[in-house]
């Protein structure tokens, strides 16, 4: 595990993306643009910080958190190095796994302080210093120089069109090497550097949106304090492929459909189809009974209509709305992009993301990356990615509770119309907090929210009502859609929901 420092010559720790169960600790060989990318143990060491914010287990934190997460900046601390102007810059550097038109009209992905590394390593500063305020060493030269180091990072900027720039530094347009073997990053290397560029991109409808980190999972971009970088990530969603079609889903799904529908004749909604029939396909939820009445329609004649109006319809089977979304990509991507739009409080798009996840995939008839549930809801990729059974309900979380260390959001991105009543028990939030919620014709009802570690004061948030709690550990708290406290009791005491 010290190949870090014949590779960089730097203190601390590294993992890079293909960092796994055989400790491999360098990067891989291959295209850059997925070969090489060390910001891999950085990334992890913001879950470490993460779940002490949500668990407020200050062993945790001084045992296992800390620890990890200082080495890790020693390491950054090393792999930054001084620009040409007044940042601090990484290089050489990619944003996984996308690339750029370089200014001699060629694809490349090597640039220097790409978006995503400058707001991973925000994140990984940032909690190395809150950390150490926790433990009370925030006085250490370690700490300080990591502050310093924070003021001097690149900021997010935004491109011509609206959108976050990716690569907002320049680029790595030829790379002259003499001399070097076994390291793969040598001081025999020279750079030659482009400042600062709007880069065209090749590929608008890339499936990563790696550039869109700060927003979620991190917290640099905020539509509280942030709102233009909100504005400009929303543009970048959009641009990604919000405005493109996902006809092939649309295809595979009507190809599945008919395939399982009888040879001759296929009724449209599917009404007419035996229960059993229906429920082999859709098993893994239930069937909606209240169906549109029966129109069916030869085979051949529902597939020329599907080619002459595929990019204006929305196909409904089973009971399941499919609309045609613009958001391709495999399951992590969608659920990423589901949790960015929650973010951004857009509602009916977060949820039309999760309807296109939420969409069986048959093996026979499977396109590549696309998404989408096997009957046992594991996760198509093909043949198998669990990210987006992870990122699924962290999404749908997110839709219903979004938290700062200070603040609550209350059904934040609540799509109305689709889920006017229902309730959630059990969500944690940053500092130690359970919540319950019940919400019923779109709007709050009322919630109850708990903390079992220590005091504190927190602002709760719903529909541009603001008010301030001071909570005390062990005691629920209800409150209604006004956020006035209608009753509080000794956890454990009642049943609550």
């Amino acid at each position: 595990m010290m190949k870090f420092k014949v590779n960089y010559q730097a203190d601390g720790w590294v993992a890079h993306q293909v960092t796994d169960i055989w400790a491999k600790s360098s990067p891989d060989r291959g295209d850059p643009v997925w070969a090489f990318w060390p910001m891999g143990g950085a990334w992890i060491c913001t879950h470490l910080w993460e779940h002490y914010r949500f668990s407020m287990d200050k062993v945790f934190l001084q045992q296992t958190a800390f620890p990890l997460m200082k080495e890790c900046a020693s390491f950054l601390l090393d792999w930054l190095i001084k620009g040409r102007g007044r940042y601090l810059e990484t290089n050489p550097s990619t944003s996984p796994e996308h690339s750029f038109i370089a200014p001699d009209g060629k694809t490349a992905s090597v640039s220097y302080s790409s978006t995503m590394d400058i707001a991973i390593i925000k994140e990984v500063f940032l909690a190395v210093v809150s950390s150490a305020e926790i433990l009370g060493n925030s006085d250490s030269e370690f700490i300080q120089q990591i502050v310093k180091s924070l003021s001097q990072l690149p900021p997010t900027r935004i491109a011509r069109d609206g959108t976050i720039m990716e690569w907002a530094s320049g680029c790595l347009v030829k790379l002259l090497s003499s001399g070097f073997s076994n390291s793969i990053i040598s001081s025999t290397m020279v750079f030659l550097i482009l400042q600062a560029q709007d880069f065209e991109d090749p590929d608008v409808h890339h499936r990563h949106v790696s550039h869109l980190f700060g927003l979620f999972p991190g917290h640099t971009i905020t539509i509280e304090q942030t709102p233009e970088l909100c504005k400009a990530a929303s543009n970048s969603l959009y641009k990604r492929g919000s405005h493109k079609l996902n006809t092939d889903r649309i295809t595979n799904n009507l190809i599945l459909n008919l395939h399982m529908a009888k040879p001759d004749r296929t009724d449209l909604w599917g009404v007419n189809w035996a229960r059993s029939d229906r429920q082999d396909w859709a098993s893994h939820m239930p069937i909606d009974q209240n169906f549109a009445s029966p129109i069916t329609v030869s085979r051949d004649r529902l597939l020329a209509l599907f080619h002459f109006v595929k990019f204006h319809i929305i196909f409904n089977f089973f009971g399941l709305s499919f609309a045609v979304s613009g958001d391709v990509g495999p399951g992590w991507s969608t659920t990423w992009k589901m949790a960015l739009q929650a973010r951004l409080r857009n509602s009916e798009h977060a949820y039309k993301l999760m309807k296109q996840l939420i969409v069986l995939v048959d093996p026979d008839h499977e396109a590549d990356y696309e998404g989408g549930f096997y009957s046992n809801l594991f996760t198509a990729h093909p043949p198998f990615q669990i990210d987006a059974n992870f990122g699924l309900p962290a999404a749908i979380a997110e839709m219903l509770v979004q938290s700062t260390d200070q603040d609550l959001y209350l059904l934040p991105a609540l799509p109305q119309n689709k889920w006017p009543t229902g309730y959630v028990r059990g969500l944690k939030a940053r500092g130690g907090m359970i919540v319950n919620i019940c919400w019923k014709e779109g709007e709050l009802h009322e919630t109850w929210f708990w903390i079992k570690n220590q005091n504190s004061i927190r602002q709760l948030h719903y529909e541009g009502r603001v008010t301030t709690v001071t909570l005390y550990r062990g005691k629920i708290y209800r409150l209604n859609k006004h956020l006035k406290c209608l009753k509080t009791y000794p956890l454990g005491e009642e049943t609550i929901l």
